[in-house]
């Protein structure tokens, strides 16, 4: 990988003369997000370099495990970063960064992401939507920095790659992401531990009340094939849950359609919806277009947006983008 030495050489020559390094990440963080800000995060503190890793919401709790997991802040407060390193992103205003930030002059980004190319920002961009997950990509960097992956790396890196390839179920899985999952495995972490973590095989009562309730509402649109569910904000008081709970269940939904496109609505707030697609290449669904069209993004098998309005409102939207 030639080409991806070649950048990361530049990340570590724009690094020889940072000393602040703000390590952010997408809104509704999940794991891959959360493990490459944390991985990278746990590395340039080991370095010497002084680190704020930063999630605009709360983490997952399930993710608690993962080194440095209590590190993690919500506000940047008084921290003056040399350098921005953005992860996992695909669009950039999902950082949600504070306007101190974005207006700091000089501040170098650089950006690591496996999203489809979007507004990604940066002095050095690496963005490789062939790659499983970000994490995967963070692997290369850290080897290519000849780094030891120890059990509290590893733990990050194979947390993030195995919760977004769904389970190495999902296109962008090859078999140079299995190479690397037995090699991070060889270093004595437990697969179990983190397949229950990551994959919501292993919850607490209400998160389970809560999926049960939206698995329960899943309806097809039989002239469009999608599968479709929702949750709203009545509900996430009522089971004490977050959008972040519901990782992973937009795949569960979509494989009630038979063409495997599903649709999961939440009502975070009042009259705002946030909406997560999912599709399989073999049935040739490109969902990020529908996402684009809602001012939203992602990949061309998941993707997600936001709008304001209700639930009936927002799936209306989408099937006529359908149709």
């Amino acid at each position: 990988m030639t080409y991806l030495s070649e950048q990361f050489q530049q990340i570590d020559e724009l690094l020889k003369s940072a000393r602040r390094i703000l390590i952010a990440s997408h809104e509704n963080p999940d794991p891959d997000a959360v493990s490459s800000v944390l991985t990278i995060h746990n590395i340039l503190k080991s370095e010497g370099f002084e680190t704020l890793p930063y999630l605009p919401n709360p983490a997952p709790k399930s993710l608690n495990y993962l080194p440095g997991f209590f590190e993690i802040k919500q506000q940047v407060d008084n921290f003056e970063p040399d350098v921005l390193i953005a992860l996992d992103y695909g669009d950039f205003k999902r950082l949600r960064l504070p306007d101190r930030i974005l207006n700091k002059s000089p501040l170098d980004i650089i950006t690591i992401d496996h999203h489809v190319k979007s507004d990604q920002k940066g002095k050095i961009k690496i963005v490789e939507p062939e790659f499983s997950s970000t994490s995967e990509i963070v692997y290369h960097w850290l080897k290519y920095k000849n780094i030891e992956i120890n059990k509290d790396i590893a733990l990050c890196l194979l947390s993030g790659i195995i919760s977004d390839s769904g389970g190495f179920r999902h296109v962008s899985t090859s078999s140079e992401t299995l190479n690397i999952v037995s090699k991070l495995l060889s270093v004595g972490v437990s697969l179990n531990k983190i397949t229950r973590q990551t994959l919501t095989l292993d919850s607490p009562l209400n998160f389970s009340k809560a999926w049960g309730k939206v698995l329960s509402r899943a309806k097809l649109d039989e002239k469009t094939n999608l599968a479709y569910s929702w949750i709203d904000s009545d509900d996430l008081n009522k089971y004490k849950v977050s959008l972040a709970d519901f990782d992973g269940i937009t795949n569960l939904i979509s494989t009630s359609s038979p063409v495997n496109l599903g649709l999961f609505m939440v009502e975070h707030e009042k009259g705002k919806i946030k909406g997560s697609l999912r599709s399989e290449p073999y049935k040739g669904r490109d969902v990020v277009k529908i996402a684009k069209a809602l001012g939203g993004g992602g990949h061309p098998y998941a993707a997600g947006f936001q709008q304001e309005g209700t639930i009936e409102e927002t799936l209306k939207k989408v099937i006529n983008l359908i149709e």
